[in-house]
C-alpha cells in the first residue's frame, strides 16, 4: 500500500519535526483488543481505555548500552528465574497514577530515563472517540471552517456523548452502527437527542444539529458499507502510520501475529524510500522492547488518569494538593516526556479529543516546582 499521501500530510500539515533523521525505536503495546466492536451490551472492552503504541527510542550515537540496561535490570531487584521483566513486575498491584509513581521499581524506571536523557515515543487511539467522529467527518459543512472547527464540532460532540453515554451506545447498537442502513433514522435521532439536552448557546453543537438536517435524506458517507457493529477492524493501520512518520528508522515492535500478517500483506510503500525498516521480535529476546512494555504500562496509567478527571480545574486542584515528594517525581516523568518532544514532536502522537489534549498539555506546562500558599 502506497503512503506516500500520508506521509506529506505528516511533515506538512502535521509539522512534525526531524521526520526525515534516522533513530532506533522500539514498541509494545497495551489494551489491544484486536477488534474493537459493539455487542448486544455495549462495547466489547472498556472503551474508556485507550490503545497505546510506544516506547523507548535513540538517535543512533545515543544507544543504551548493555550496561546501561544491565543497571536498570539490576536496579529492580527481581527474582533470579524471571526471564522476561514486565510491567506487572513494577506495578506491585497499584491502582492508580498516583500510587504508581510510588512504587520503587517504577521510580528507578523514570529517574533511570531521566538520568541517561533516554527519549520515549508513544502513540494513542482513544477507541470510543475514533468511534464516533466519522459522524462529524461525514459532513462536508464540518469541514467549511477549517481543521480547527472540525476538530472543535468533534470535540463538543464527544463531550455530549459522554454525558449522555447509555442512550447513545444503545442507539449504535440498534442501527449496527457504523454500518447504518436507515440514514434518515439515524439523523432524526441525533437532531432530536442534540435540542432535546438543551444546548443552550453552543455554537457548535448548534452548528452540528443545523448541518445534520441537511442529511435527512443522503448518505453520510463513512457509515455506509461497513461491518455491522464493527468500529475498528484492526489496529496494523495505527502501526504503519508509525512506521511511516519515520521512513528512515529502524521500528522493532513486539510480535502481533495479527498484525504483522495485515502489514505482510499489504506491504508499505513511500515514494523516495527504497527501505522502510521493521521487524517484529521476542520480547524475551529483546531487552528493550521489554523496557518499552514498562514505559507503555506507566503511560496507561498517566492517561488513565487525564481522562478520569473532570476538567483542567479539577487537574490544576489534584496537581496543586500533591506532596512534595510526589512532586519531585512527577516532575522527572514531566521533564522525560518533553525532553522527549525535543527531539521530535512525533514522539508524542494521539487520536483524541480537544478536551484530553488539553490536559495533556496543561500536564506538561505544569510548574511543579511552584510552592502554593
Amino acid at each position: 500500500m502506497d503512503y506516500s499521501h500520508i506521509y506529506h500530510f505528516i511533515a506538512s500539515e502535521g509539522g512534525v519535526t526531524n521526520i526525515e533523521k534516522k533513530y532506533i525505536l522500539y514498541y509494545d503495546e497495551t489494551n489491544n483488543p484486536r477488534t474493537f466492536r459493539l455487542t448486544d451490551d455495549g462495547f466489547n472492552v472498556n472503551e474508556h481505555e485507550f490503545f497505546i503504541l510506544g516506547g523507548i527510542g535513540f538517535e543512533p550515537d545515543k544507544t543504551a548500552s548493555d550496561d546501561d540496561i544491565d543497571e536498570l535490570f539490576s536496579e529492580f531487584q527481581l527474582q533470579g528465574n524471571t526471564s522476561e521483566v514486565k510491567f506487572k513486575h513494577i506495578r506491585h498491584n497499584a491502582q492508580d497514577f498516583l500510587s504508581l509513581l510510588s512504587k520503587p521499581r517504577v521510580t528507578t524506571l523514570i529517574e533511570w530515563l531521566y538520568e541517561k536523557q533516554y527519549p520515549i515515543h508513544y502513540s494513542y487511539v482513544d477507541n470510543f472517540y475514533y468511534t464516533i467522529v466519522d459522524i462529524v467527518d461525514s459532513m462536508n459543512e464540518s469541514w467549511f471552517g477549517g481543521p480547527d472547527l472540525n476538530r472543535e464540532v468533534k470535540n463538543r460532540l464527544y463531550s455530549l456523548i459522554k454525558d449522555n453515554h447509555d442512550w447513545f451506545v444503545s442507539l449504535l447498537i440498534e442501527l449496527d452502527y457504523p454500518n447504518i442502513k436507515n440514514h434518515k433514522m439515524f439523523v432524526e435521532k441525533l437532531v432530536d437527542w442534540i435540542w432535546s439536552v438543551n444546548i443552550g448557546d453552543d455554537f457548535y453543537l448548534e452548528y452540528l444539529r443545523q448541518s445534520l438536517k441537511s442529511y435527512r435524506d443522503k448518505q453520510l458517507v463513512f457509515l455506509e458499507d461497513n461491518d455491522d457493529r464493527i468500529a475498528i477492524t484492526d489496529y496494523s493501520t495505527f502501526y504503519a502510520n508509525l512506521i511511516v512518520t519515520y521512513p528512515n528508522a529502524d521500528h522493532i515492535f513486539d510480535h502481533e501475529l495479527s498484525v504483522e500478517e495485515l502489514l505482510n500483506a499489504n506491504p508499505i510503500e513511500l515514494s523516495g524510500h527504497k527501505g522502510i525498516n521493521y521487524k517484529f521480535v521476542d520480547s524475551k529476546d529483546e531487552r528493550l522492547v521489554q523496557v518499552s512494555d514498562l514505559i507503555v504500562g506507566v503511560l496507561r496509567y498517566w492517561m488513565a488518569f487525564l481522562e478520569s478527571v473532570v476538567n483542567i480545574q479539577n487537574l490544576s486542584e489534584i496537581l496543586n494538593g500533591l506532596s512534595e515528594i510526589q512532586k519531585v517525581k512527577m516532575k522527572k516523568f514531566q521533564e522525560v516526556l518533553l525532553h522527549s518532544l525535543d527531539i521530535s514532536t512525533g514522539f508524542k502522537h494521539g487520536i483524541g479529543s480537544n478536551e484530553f489534549e488539553l490536559k495533556v498539555s496543561f500536564f506538561l506546562e505544569f510548574d511543579f516546582t511552584f510552592q502554593s500558599q
